[in-house]
């Protein structure tokens, strides 16, 4: 029986070829609007790490020894304070000597030029992140070649680094570069390993530096010791103890400013729950913050999930557009349904004639509804150059993270599903007065 009311779908999208080409056009235009906007919001709302991020948390302990912001009064002027939950190094070093978690790293984002160790080949400005040697194990960089460093070799600020496949290829040659010597802003560092591009989107461990991006991304990783004794030097911090003098723009001071975030694996819930009560009492033992005013401990441990959604990583203007593209098909959908309903009534004789002759209702309310379907399928194969069209058109926009819109395999199957789903929505009201045709007054008529 569907296969029979499948064919008469079929040959009712021959009847009246303008409205039906009227309405294939309506709904391909309403659905790649929609594709467009949930593509991107897709991409941005991706798990960053599949598989590694629901054991990664961000923990963070207000040692700062200075008073905390009057944030009523930033608001009242209408300044937005930006705070990434960064921790001083004192305290960074505190916790990973601790070893209270599976894993732990601080890091924090710097920029470098590099050269081979001739001087011969030079990359201005490369994105480096100063970290310890549990990131990579931890984050999950995928090593090429050669090896991490070592927790003595973070203890000694050994000069080592790894560095991405990439780079390698630009200042050698080759990606073969284990052993070879780098100049880190003009200071020798010795290359143990070479990794695949880490890009994990959004750059949720240091969102200092960026949120997402299809070109940035780390090419360097160095221990935070032996960048500090090149030189190096984190961007802004999130803040200073009172007995330092922080001037815009300047390098943070090491000792006395929040510059390291400091992130921790922990495995079950007990382990998060232990991990909590350990940071309470850290910060508890910090006698001199309450002369700050800093009575009671302030302490977040905090999933890559919250994390991302304090800080509101996914721009507003994207979800507003969704909602926007949402309505727009929905007003697609509207008129399509009129025009399929004013379609089927036009040949409410030859429906007449086959329920005279023993069709159902319930057999014409499944072939008009196929029908509805198939003309949204092939609005949706036409949808498809359209979303690809318009998501080009968003990649030439210099938003930041308008470069990820793309179509993934799962967005792919998502437009076709969303269009038979279209397809049985709108087809069910001019389906239903279709079938409520009246067969001896068509027939009388006819």
């Amino acid at each position: 029986m569907f296969r029979y009311n499948f064919k008469l779908a079929l040959h009712g999208l021959r009847r009246f070829p303008k409205s039906t080409t009227l309405a294939v056009l309506t709904v391909a235009l309403g659905l790649a609007a929609s594709m467009t906007t949930l593509a991107l919001l897709h991409m941005l709302s991706a798990d960053p790490l599949p598989g590694r991020s629901d054991h990664l948390y961000l923990a963070w302990v207000d040692t700062v020894q200075a008073k905390p912001f009057n944030t009523e009064v930033f608001k009242m002027a209408g300044i937005t304070i930006s705070s990434y939950d960064r921790i001083r190094m004192p305290d960074a070093e505190a916790l990973l000597g601790a070893h209270r978690a599976m894993r732990q790293t601080a890091l924090a984002d710097m920029s470098a030029d590099v050269e081979d160790g001739n001087g011969a080949h030079r990359q201005k400005d490369q994105n480096l992140l100063a970290t310890t040697s549990d990131f990579v194990p931890m984050f999950g960089v995928a090593l090429r070649y050669g090896r991490s460093w070592s927790a003595t070799e973070d203890a000694d600020r050994r000069p080592v680094a790894v560095i991405d496949e990439n780079l390698a290829q630009q200042l050698f040659g080759t990606t073969h570069a284990v052993d070879r010597v780098v100049r880190i802003n003009n200071k020798p560092f010795q290359v143990i390993g070479v990794s695949a591009a880490y890009a994990p989107q959004p750059h949720f461990y240091e969102l200092a530096s960026w949120s997402f991006s299809g070109s940035e991304h780390e090419s360097v990783f160095v221990p935070y010791g032996a960048a500090l004794d090149a030189g190096m030097s984190a961007y802004g911090p999130d803040g200073c103890d009172d007995s330092v003098t922080q001037k815009p723009g300047a390098a943070p001071d090491p000792q006395h400013c929040a510059w390291l975030s400091y992130w921790v694996q922990l495995d079950t819930p007990a382990q998060v729950a232990s991990y909590r009560e350990y940071l309470t009492h850290y910060v508890e033992q910090q006698k001199s913050l309450a002369g700050f005013g800093k009575k009671i401990a302030k302490v977040e441990l905090l999933g890559v999930s919250q994390w991302l959604e304090k800080q509101n990583v996914i721009p507003d203007n994207v979800r507003l557009n969704v909602w926007m593209a949402g309505s727009f098909l929905l007003l697609c959908m509207v008129n399509v349904a009129g025009l399929l309903a004013a379609k089927f009534m036009r040949r409410s004789g030859e429906i007449g004639i086959r329920r005279a002759l023993g069709a159902t209702r319930g057999s014409i309310f499944t072939q008009h509804v196929i029908e509805a379907s198939v003309v949204c399928v092939i609005g949706g194969v036409l949808a498809l150059p359209l979303t690809m069209l318009g998501l080009k058109i968003l990649r030439l926009q210099d938003d930041g993270f308008t470069d990820l819109a793309k179509l993934d395999p799962l967005m792919f199957t998502g437009l076709f599903v969303l269009a038979l789903a279209v397809g049985v929505l709108v087809g069910l009201l001019p389906a239903w007065r279709a079938s409520a045709v009246e067969p001896g007054l068509q027939v009388k008529s006819a």
